[in-house]
């Protein structure tokens, strides 16, 4: 069986790497760019210093700054055509993960469509994105080495993904100094979202020996570093574990995610559930799910993850595992599981149903049933009935 790996990014780490980015941008080359970012990111103190920087260095800036906690199609439509209208030929992305993933959007769109949801799906566009630079500000995401980006769509209540080998950022730029004025829960979500890409990554059928070591590094690293960067700020943390998170995405960019993505998908479009707190009030579910079908896999995360499996038999660190990943949150103050409000119990059903076409936007059945399949690249089968189940071991009920 043919597998791939692949991975086009450029990655630049370590302290102070960020007064370089004109460098990085003149061997591009391209002249006008467009700057993307948040209200709060653009207010401190080294985005002003950057903008300065490419200012000084000859770049004719413009910037959008009114990203907010999902990338928007609206936002990545005005702009893609702001970017045709004044030939724009580059995205400068500084950011947490919507930023990064309405920068990408921008990337597709202005060399594709009238629209990113022209574009959605796996590869559905044929021109190469622009040019992007990518600076995140959250130890999250990991969309600063991803082919993939992913998009709320108010008006349908949807999260569309978009991407493809054409859409890669060309350059990512990890300096630890953004995470200084990151506000701890901010810090906190994001680490959990990037733990989980590590954990769906391993768990995949399109899991190779790259990035299974990838990903397993990624959460080794991960393991070593969030309660450090997130509650002492200390710099060495704060570097792995802005390191850790691209690695993750890596991992995940070629084996893809899993159940947990999946079943997040409609309680973000439809609940409005913000995605770190979806995917890691799923994830340590979905990984016992997949762990009980591979257990020699399941073992050996657990002891990335920094259990001591001997005397333990499979199911026994896959136990440990999950109550080490519950341990993480609780000393990060991320909640173990969602409320009835967040969730609503007599909700549960139809996300389910509505988790059926996966992260990929698969086919949806004609008819959906307990035993429908969610469409998903993991190990282990998932049915509507499970996913049900899923939803209140995180709902804990």
């Amino acid at each position: 069986m043919r597998r791939d790996f692949y991975m086009p990014t450029r990655i630049v780490w370590g302290e102070d790497v960020l007064v370089h980015i004109g460098s990085f941008l003149r061997d591009l080359p391209v002249k006008n760019i467009l700057v993307v970012t948040d209200p709060i990111i653009a207010g401190q103190p080294f985005f002003t210093e950057t903008i300065a920087r490419l200012s000084d260095d000859g770049f004719r800036i413009s910037v959008f700054d009114e990203c907010g906690i999902d990338a928007r199609v609206a936002h990545i439509d005005e702009q893609a055509a702001r970017c045709r209208r004044e030939s724009i030929s580059a995205i400068v992305s500084i950011g947490g993960g919507s930023v990064m993933c309405t920068g990408k959007g921008i990337a597709i769109v202005a060399t594709n469509s009238e629209s990113f949801r022209e574009v959605t799906g796996v590869g559905n566009f044929q021109k190469e994105a622009l040019p992007m630079v990518m600076v995140p500000t959250t130890a999250g995401s990991g969309s600063e080495v991803s082919q993939f980006t992913i998009v709320k769509d108010d008006e349908r209540h949807l999260k569309l993904l978009g991407g493809g080998p054409l859409s890669f950022p060309t350059v990512a730029i990890l300096d630890p100094v953004v995470l200084l004025s990151l506000p701890q829960r901010a810090a906190t979500f994001s680490a959990i979202d990037a733990l989980s890409h590590a954990i769906e990554a391993y768990l995949t059928d399109l899991s190779t020996p790259f990035t299974d070591a990838i990903a397993l590094e990624a959460a080794r690293l991960q393991m070593a570093s969030m309660r450090g960067s997130i509650l002492d700020s200390d710099a060495k943390a704060r570097g792995n574990n802005l390191l850790a998170s691209a690695m993750a995405n890596i991992a995940c960019g070629n084996a893809r995610l899993g159940h947990a993505h999946a079943l997040s998908l409609p309680l973000e479009g439809h609940l409005d559930l913000p995605h770190p707190l979806g995917v890691g009030s799923l994830v340590p579910w979905t990984f016992k799910f997949n762990a009980e079908v591979v257990p020699e896999k399941g073992t050996t995360f657990a002891q990335g993850l920094g259990v001591d499996i001997k005397g333990l038999s499979a199911a026994e660190a896959v136990d440990a595992a999950v109550d080490t990943i519950f341990e993480l949150y609780d000393a990060l103050g991320f909640p173990r599981h969602l409320s009835n409000e967040q969730l609503p119990r007599d909700r549960i059903p139809d996300m389910a149903k509505l988790a059926v076409p996966g992260m990929y936007g698969s086919t949806v059945p004609v008819v959906i049933d307990q035993t429908t399949v969610i469409a998903s690249p993991s190990v282990r089968a998932m049915t509507v009935k499970h996913a049900t189940e899923i939803y209140e071991l995180a709902s804990g009920r």
